[in-house]
């Protein structure tokens, strides 16, 4: 690869000039909360897949400790308090996080059957985990199951959707055509709304509304916004269908309790695209992209981060503009971003960090963005992190996957 001095040399200062605008990417700093977690699948609320004041690895990372598992990586490590939620695809397993040693598990030994798609949400020392067609409550420490409620469907890679609802908590997830809300504490099923086409991924909850609302989409290409009592407020269609959950442009402040962003809302689309849309659901704006955007979106420090066709996507939040690209290479398991301080992660055949200023360069051909690339041994899937630390999930090629902590 071409040193930065070479690589701008050889642009020549006409170059340079009219391509001043394609160099740069977004301003971010390192991060200095040492102290957060990943509580759910989509790092919080808003799938925003985003910790922008984050600490996290900036250099090649060292390895803390790895977990072997039957099965093949399917959604986000969910990492709180002192446990680490993992799914295996044949089984949900609560680790200690410390040394990764087995807490509990959701399935039976003789269990051989890919039935967990998706990634649990802990809430106040309970998680909620979708297994096969039911929600079920479970002890965060013990496993005990504290209620269940089930669905005619299985769940289609999707999470759990925590909300707070007064002094209260409401959990709200759809499977087949349906979305429901139940209460947090007891199960009991606040609402129920029929959609038009199957429920896919995660629920997203809006940045800004009295209504209450959360985004939710449909295989067949449908976003919803309903409302805290279940009615629907508006929908749109993507005919290209939606392949990701819908993740909103917000995120918390230093101080932990304002939010900033547009609050509009962006999914992935099967024709390669990425479509936002603003509160009221009018559309905002569109950028076509190579391949498929799979797995989930990040955003932060007003960009959009999307992995799509071997290549991760840096655009504009507030435009749709593209303002980077650099390539990854191909993956085998979606390869979901996650923002951390100035740093995206995102998988692969191994693990990249790549600042969010894109490095110098015009399109794909970059340098200086990329802090490190983590060899493993088989291709990483999803990347989460907590309290400085990564944790990644490496499909191994032979039946078998590994969750590997770096810091």
């Amino acid at each position: 690869m071409p040193s930065r001095r070479a690589f701008l040399a050889s642009l020549g200062a006409t170059g340079l000039t009219a391509t001043a605008g394609c160099l740069g990417g977004f301003d971010g700093d390192p991060g200095t909360d040492e102290e957060y977690d990943w509580p759910t699948g989509g790092g919080d609320e808003w799938n925003s897949r985003a910790v922008p004041n984050g600490v996290a690895p900036r250099d090649d990372p060292t390895v803390d400790g790895t977990h072997e598992f039957d099965g093949t990586p399917a959604g986000d490590p969910v990492v709180t308090a002192g446990t680490v939620l993992l799914n295996t695809g044949v089984d949900v397993v609560a680790l200690d996080r410390e040394d990764l040693t087995p807490r509990w598990t959701v399935a039976s030994d003789d269990n051989d059957a890919f039935r967990y798609t998706g990634a649990p949400a802990v809430a106040d020392g309970v998680a909620y985990v979708p297994e096969s067609d039911a929600l079920v409550a479970r002890d965060l420490d013990t496993g005990e199951r504290l209620w269940s409620r089930a669905f005619e469907y299985v769940f289609g890679e999707t999470t759990p959707l925590v909300v707070e609802h007064g002094d209260d908590r409401r959990v709200v997830i759809g499977a087949g055509e349906y979305l429901r809300a139940f209460d947090g504490a007891t199960g009991e099923r606040q609402w129920e709304r029929r959609l038009d086409g199957i429920v896919r991924r995660a629920a997203a909850r809006a940045a800004a509304s009295v209504y209450g609302v959360v985004y939710v989409a449909t295989a067949g290409g449908a976003l919803y916004a309903v409302d805290g009592d279940g009615r629907v407020h508006w929908s749109r269609t993507v005919t290209a269908g939606i392949r990701t959950a819908p993740s909103v442009v917000a995120s918390r402040d230093p101080d932990g309790e304002s939010v900033r962003g547009s609050g509009d809302v962006v999914v992935g689309a099967g024709d390669g695209s990425v479509r936002c849309f603003d509160p009221t659901g009018k559309p905002r704006w569109h950028a076509d992209l190579r391949g498929f955007v799979e797995g989930g979106i990040a955003v932060g420090h007003d960009g959009v981060f999307a992995a799509s066709g071997g290549r991760l996507y840096a655009l504009n939040a507030k435009n749709g503009n593209r303002a980077w690209r650099t390539e990854i290479g191909d993956a085998v398991r979606p390869t979901p971003p996650a923002l951390v301080g100035d740093t995206v992660y995102v998988g692969g055949s191994r693990l990249h960090a790549i600042g969010v200023d894109g490095g110098v360069g015009v399109g794909s051909v970059r340098v200086g963005e990329t802090r490190f690339e983590h060899e493993v041994d088989g291709g990483v899937s999803h990347v989460t992190a907590a309290d400085g630390t990564l944790f990644a999930t490496v499909a191994t090629g032979t039946g078998g996957g590994r969750l590997v902590v770096l810091s």
